[in-house]
């Protein structure tokens, strides 16, 4: 994938790598400690600094694990039967268990091979893995959570969130000008600045 040098001034959407089949059968599923990793969220309008509505950016999935405060959220009610899949795992995880990696995208593997960046910024060169621990260039955390994000689409554990809408998240982010600046537009009116990708994207892990 060709990185983008400049935030703005690209035409058109950024071409992402094809996505990685959304679960590794080759690999066992980490064994989920109690009831809270196996937690089920039904097709509804959550909460996190907005509400995401059937109108929202296809692949959001009108719903998430839990709310900021950690409460379940969405319209649990029976009249919407659909089920998604919510196990996502937290970057801490991901930074201790470099061995459950899926094995499209391991630890070692660049930032800018799966996500957007100029060769002049910080992610550029960085492991997966490094950008894991807090770096001055991410400076609310994004691009952290995205690839905790990525890898639980990868592993199947987010079913509504898939790999290439977490690429297209942090690469809208990118694009408007990256961190301390840059947003996702996740409806119509509406930006999500660092802070709140990364409320969302924790609403998606236990």
């Amino acid at each position: 994938m060709a990185n983008l040098d400049q935030h703005d001034g690209d035409n058109g959407a950024p071409q992402l790598p094809p996505a990685a089949p959304g679960t590794d059968s080759g690999s066992a599923k980490p064994a989920f400690a109690g009831a809270a990793r196996r937690r089920f969220a039904t097709r509804g309008a959550a909460a996190v600094g907005a509400i995401l509505t059937v109108k929202s950016q296809p692949g959001m999935a009108c719903s998430i694990c839990t709310s900021p405060s950690g409460n379940a959220s969405g319209n649990l009610n029976s009249h919407s039967p659909h089920q998604v899949v919510c196990q996502g795992l937290s970057p801490g995880y991901w930074k201790n268990h470099e061995s459950a990696w899926h094995s499209s995208c391991v630890s070692t593997v660049k930032f800018q091979k799966r996500f957007n960046c100029s060769s002049t910024s910080g992610f550029y060169n960085k492991t997966m893995m490094t950008l894991l621990t807090h770096q001055d260039c991410d400076a609310d955390n994004v691009a952290m959570h995205c690839i905790a994000a990525y890898q639980n689409a990868l592993k199947g554990y987010t079913s509504f969130l898939k790999p290439d809408r977490v690429q297209a998240i942090w690469n809208e982010y990118w694009r408007t000008g990256g961190a301390g600046r840059g947003y996702y537009t996740p409806i119509a009116g509406k930006r999500w600045y660092g802070a709140e990708i990364v409320n969302y994207l924790r609403g998606t892990m236990d």
